[in-house]
């Protein structure tokens, strides 16, 4: 598939389309998102690094699965910026933009919030229920306490702050940090497509950001602060969405595709090299080094950005587009937000349940009950995820066709003061809707 397509208006037949999206589904995108919540998944499903030698190389590789919120970062930067581009001359370009975000986003990430904060505190007043809580979902409840006296930060999407001033974990909310990350994007990303009209200088704020994050996170590093502040706070990272950013703006020149093309294929080529080099030099992904806070994050975003753009080329009927958006790849995707919200909270259950001590003693191999245990457990969260889509998120997301980016601009019709006489008779005119825009509606109501 074509990358411009991504600029392309959705088929008729799409859900896209029907909710008045700007952008074309993109069957390998999703398989992308898919496998990038897939590597979270397996790295927080997976235990402490421990047992034989061989045993230990499994663990830290699936404890690698944190890159997938880099991933998650460029398909950010990538998606939202095509949206922008492509609408930001419409009707109510802000209004659409910031409504349509807000039924994606916010039902589930203040449900849960509201379950955590509000309706778990009152359960746990109850003994019966206090005692079964604190048994199947023991980190949580012993995290409870932190995360109430904290819960300002939660709601106002500002946790990677909290995490920032703190230096500490933040128990099972930790990894709502990159929610904020990307919340601020969409706060502010909007604004800078509309004031920044030419193209060259889109361009110019991108290299910008990425070439000051790495900066910031190597001054923030010399100053002594912890390795976990250059890590969640939103200015460190926002590399990584600018890459995403580029990557939109560029290809929008069918004639520079195939040059594109080419050079992110060196420089992924180029970064993949540097990891490499980093990683065997460390022995693993050195957060608490210099060099590596200052450029391994830089690197992981370009070669995310060639996974990006590669996965956007591919054709749905290739090989490696079937590949890449099978059937698991494309449903983890397609739930991958519901899922990385709600994980955390199920991860004591599932170690209650299916356990790795019982896991190995019935298979007689540990290695192979952290392969189960993660499989069930992803699989589990999965039915958590898909059970609150259908029941919540895809009500929501109807909504959406209120706020459609496809909308042509409409003149609000006004009465006129003086009637003025037609010359001769006219044949009647047939009725015709009047399709004014929620902006104008909410105008002419006020």
């Amino acid at each position: 598939m074509n990358v411009n397509q991504t600029l392309k208006q959705p088929s008729p037949a799409s859900d896209e389309h029907r909710n008045g999206s700007a952008l074309m589904h993109m069957p390998a995108i999703d398989g992308v998102r898919g496998i990038a919540i897939l590597l979270v998944l397996i790295h927080h499903f997976t235990p402490m690094v421990s047992g034989t030698y061989y045993t230990r190389r499994m663990l830290e590789a699936a404890h690698t699965g944190w890159i997938g919120v880099d991933l998650f970062f460029v398909l950010s930067g990538f998606l939202i910026t095509a949206i922008l581009l492509k609408t930001r001359k419409g009707e109510d370009y802000f209004l659409n933009f910031y409504a349509r975000r807000t039924l994606r986003i916010f039902p589930v990430y203040y449900l849960v919030l509201t379950v955590l904060l509000l309706a778990l505190p009152a359960m746990m007043q109850v003994p019966a229920i206090a005692q079964f809580l604190g048994y199947y979902f023991d980190k949580v409840v012993r995290d409870l306490p932190a995360m109430i006296d904290g819960q300002s930060w939660l709601w106002l999407y500002g946790s990677n702050v909290k995490i920032a001033l703190t230096g500490e974990r933040w128990g099972a909310v930790n990894h709502f940090w990159s929610l904020a990350v990307e919340e601020h994007f969409y706060l502010v990303w909007p604004l800078v497509i509309w004031f920044v009209s030419s193209r060259e200088n889109l361009i110019k704020v991108c290299l910008v950001c990425i070439l000051g994050a790495p900066i910031l996170r190597g001054m923030l590093m010399l100053a002594g602060f912890d390795s976990v502040v250059p890590y969640v706070l939103t200015p460190c990272r926002v590399d990584s969405l600018a890459f995403g950013a580029l990557l939109s703006i560029l290809i929008m020149d069918p004639s520079a595709l195939g040059r594109w093309v080419m050079r992110f294929r060196i420089l992924a080529l180029g970064a993949a090299t540097g990891l490499v080099v980093l990683v065997a030099h460390y022995g693993r992904f050195n957060r608490d080094d210099l060099l590596t806070t200052v450029f391994g994050y830089s690197l992981l975003a370009i070669v995310s950005t060639w996974v990006v753009l590669a996965a956007s080329q591919l054709k749905s009927g290739s090989l490696v587009g079937r590949l890449v958006a099978n059937p698991v790849f494309a449903s983890l995707g397609k739930y991958s937000y519901g899922l990385y919200v709600t994980h955390m909270f199920f991860a004591p259950l599932y170690i209650k349940l299916f356990g790795w001590p019982e896991l190995t003693k019935l298979t007689g191999s540990y290695p192979a009950a952290i392969v189960i245990h993660a499989t069930l457990a992803i699989v589990c969260s999965w039915a958590i995820a898909w059970v609150c889509y259908h029941t919540m998120e895809k009500h929501f997301l109807r909504l959406k066709s209120f706020f459609d980016y496809r909308r042509a601009p409409q003149p609000a019709v006004r009465p006129a003061t003086v009637p003025t006489p037609a010359p001769a008779p006219a044949a009647p005119m047939p009725a015709r809707a009047i399709v004014i825009s929620p902006r104008q509606a909410m105008r002419t109501a006020a």
